[in-house]
């Protein structure tokens, strides 16, 4: 007795010979393990290929390959979204929606910063949109940001020059000058065109 390709094969001597193959029972046999809960291939097979080792055995070596690519793909929607995003994607995210992101963030205020993107670019050039800006790129600074407004008149009837549009931004806590230079780097990359601003720190106080 002789057993080849997972079955057992019996063999007869005499006058006459003939050759009787009787497969061996299905939990013995040596099919591959499934490379994922997913088993991309082997569920889109027929039956007779389900039953046949080497067609299994070819789907498997397939299915190392396949499966981790199929999976990615499964997760995509999550590769692209701010919350799960890995730091790679994030900051291609950023760059798509033009999010200037600070790399002394942690990670959480970048996927912030993405997150609000278009809130951001829909109130650029508003106050709501300075503290956006500030919030954002500062996240744990509190900051108040006032617009002085203005008032314009003319004697003659005709009309008035308007001055430059002004706004204040207060700092309400100390913080270091490097921090100062930043924030002001930042308000003029936010502010609209012509308008002026004034940064106020307050001071620290002494012992």
């Amino acid at each position: 007795m002789s057993t080849t390709n997972g079955h057992a094969n019996t063999t007869f001597i005499g006058p006459g010979f003939g050759t009787v193959q009787t497969p061996t029972p299905a939990g013995s046999r040596c099919s591959p393990a499934v490379v994922s809960q997913r088993a991309t291939l082997r569920n889109g097979l027929p039956g007779v290929y389900l039953e046949n080792d080497l067609s299994m055995r070819f789907v498997g070596a397939l299915e190392t390959v396949l499966d981790p690519i199929a999976a990615v793909l499964d997760a995509l929607p999550a590769h692209f979204s701010p919350d799960y995003a890995p730091r790679p994607i994030l900051d291609l995210m950023a760059a798509w929606l033009g999010v200037e992101l600070d790399e002394e963030q942690e990670i959480d205020a970048r996927r912030e910063s993405v997150r609000l993107a278009a809130q951001a670019a829909r109130a650029r050039g508003t106050v709501n949109g300075m503290k956006l800006a500030l919030r954002l790129a500062f996240p744990g600074i509190p900051m108040r940001v006032e617009d002085e407004g203005g008032v314009r008149w003319s004697r003659d009837g005709k009309p008035a020059p308007a001055a430059p549009a002004r706004f204040v931004v207060y700092v309400d806590t100390p913080v270091t000058e490097e921090r100062a230079s930043a924030i002001a780097r930042c308000i003029e990359r936010e502010k609209p065109i012509e308008t002026t601003y004034r940064l106020r720190v307050r001071a620290q106080r002494a012992e």
